[in-house]
């Protein structure tokens, strides 16, 4: 049934709702619906039939696979880059600081499991170790009540909203 509630959304987000149809509270928005059609895509081989139909149905209303694009504005992150902590590179191959706070904005705005991260943002794990970094060390909490253009507002809401109170 979830799954066909996603599907429904999935497709009437692309095509608009019918005549007198309302949204349902706390129905995914658009971050939501592009991240399941990425997921469906990428474990197409495990669906049944008739959802690989109904995925590429989905598809061909995009024009293609959905994919990953940057939130943070290059604005934003000339303010944000002043505001993270000195890199403690303890191993391994460094992560760029941008490219982690896209992988946490990213978890904060689509409610994906972090298994689920795009590949372009990196390995999950290294994302999920420098989140919950910054989210002790109340970076995160900074970066929310950072003053940003308007048109990071709406990610800087989820990640505070994903973080929690301060």
């Amino acid at each position: 049934m979830a799954w066909q509630r996603m599907w429904w959304a999935c497709r009437y987000h692309l095509t608009g709702l019918p005549d007198g149809v309302e949204w349902w509270p706390g129905a995914p928005d658009d971050e939501h619906i592009t991240a399941w059609l990425a997921e469906q895509s990428a474990r197409r081989a495990l669906l049944l039939p008739e959802q690989r139909r109904r995925v590429d149905e989905l598809l061909s209303l995009t024009g293609g696979m959905p994919v990953w694009r940057p939130r943070i504005s290059n604005v934003a992150w000339q303010t944000l880059s002043g505001l993270l902590p000195a890199r403690s590179h303890t191993g391994g191959r460094p992560r760029g600081e941008r490219q982690s706070l896209e992988a946490i904005v990213h978890i904060a705005c689509t409610g994906q499991a972090w298994t689920r991260l795009p590949p372009a943002l990196g390995p999950f794990q290294a994302c999920r170790r420098r989140f919950i970094r910054w989210r002790d060390d109340g970076t995160l909490q900074q970066i929310s009540r950072a003053v940003l253009p308007e048109g990071d507002a709406i990610w800087q809401q989820r990640l505070a909203a994903y973080t929690g109170p301060a």
